[in-house]
């Protein structure tokens, strides 16, 4: 809220997808699991590959569970929360735990529609809807309907055998949280080869639903889509694509630590120090993500925003019509920084429309 005072130092980075600022998420992202398992005595475990792994300090299962996030793609590291059968009633006091932690997906191959619903409502919560907030994807096998591009509702029913275990669909919601998390910034999933799949009941392809088809023999992703269902202007079509998504994710993220450990605190706010700091974002980190990330073709950049500083100045009594541009964006505006960008996606070839004149 323009002139609105904080309490503490704020980047408030809203998406709007005329003009949004949105990247695409670098690869081997970090995956977060929350699991049953009453062997492993220790809250929190971290893994940076599956040679961490320590079979003996875990349920059986629980050690087919994380084999399976190395089936295709692996993150950057896991972090594996051990639920005790104390633990199980009430997954509020679970969540709380993950408010402040660094992850990028989260799966719940344990929890039950019930469980899962609480999930569900958290990550909408934590995550926002006119700006994103917690910068966290949801996979669920429970949820249906749930038209949020930070839930991912995998579809195919049924038992899903594999190379290294058979697992329910929401305990194979594990693999696909590992794929998203370590899928490479410059493919997407679209039509990716589940390695080491080798069964699971086929279903039609449906809008908002993440689904598996059988290709000869090989199981293959169809779109690698969200629950979005439901467009507008913050949220258009494009957002249903989790690529897409993970690129805002991770625009927010860079740019909020960025700001956090570079800028705040360390610059005063004038005019010369917010030009510097767009022209920090559009020359060097935009240009490094393209073409691979942002398109090559586009003009990627953020700039001050000229209509939020108009409205900054109407709050401090004095009317911006009788000011020139350059004075408006060069309004002085205390301890906010009010910036707007636009980007454009590179994403990868889904749909061929090909027309042969003879």
């Amino acid at each position: 809220m323009v002139g609105q005072i904080k309490a503490k130092p704020e980047v408030n980075i809203a998406f709007q997808t005329l003009a949004t600022t949105a990247i695409q998420r670098s690869a081997n992202g970090i995956l977060c699991i929350l699991v049953n398992d009453d062997t492993q005595t220790t809250h929190w475990t971290e893994i940076g590959n599956i040679a961490d792994l320590t079979a003996e300090d875990w349920d059986s299962h629980t050690v087919e569970i994380i084999k399976s996030a190395y089936l295709v793609y692996s993150p950057k590291k896991i972090l594996i929360r051990a639920i005790q059968s104390d633990e199980r009633s009430d997954y509020s006091p679970l969540l709380k735990e993950l408010e402040n932690k660094n992850i990028d997906v989260l799966a719940c191959p344990s929890a039950d529609n019930s469980k899962d619903s609480t999930v569900v409502a958290w990550i909408k919560s934590v995550f926002g809807t006119d700006s994103i907030g917690k910068t966290i994807q949801y996979v669920s096998s429970h949820s249906n309907g749930a038209d949020h591009v930070a839930i991912i509702e995998l579809a195919n029913t049924g038992n899903y055998k594999t190379t290294v275990g058979t697992f329910t669909a929401q305990e194979f919601t594990v693999t696909i949280g590992a794929m998203i998390a370590g899928c490479p910034i410059n493919v997407s999933l679209d039509n990716k080869i589940v390695t080491g799949l080798t069964d699971v009941a086929e279903i039609e392809a449906t809008k908002g639903k993440f689904s598996l088809y059988n290709d000869d023999g090989k199981y293959r992703i169809n779109y690698a889509i969200n629950s979005k269902t439901t467009f507008n202007n913050m949220w258009k079509k494009d957002t249903r694509k989790i690529k897409v998504v993970s690129g805002m994710l991770q625009i927010v993220k860079d740019i909020r630590n960025t700001f956090r450990d570079y800028w705040i605190g360390n610059y005063l706010n004038g005019y010369d120090n917010k030009m510097n700091f767009c022209s920090n974002v559009t020359k060097v980190y935009f240009k490094e993500l393209e073409p691979n990330i942002l398109s090559a073709d586009y003009k990627n950049y953020i700039t001050i925003d000229f209509e939020a500083q108009k409205r900054y100045i109407v709050t401090e009594g004095l009317d911006p019509d009788e000011m020139t541009e350059l004075e408006i964006l060069k309004y002085p505006t205390g301890d906010d920084v009010y910036l707007v960008g636009d980007v454009r996606f590179t994403d990868t070839m889904s749909n061929l429309f090909l027309s042969i004149m003879m």
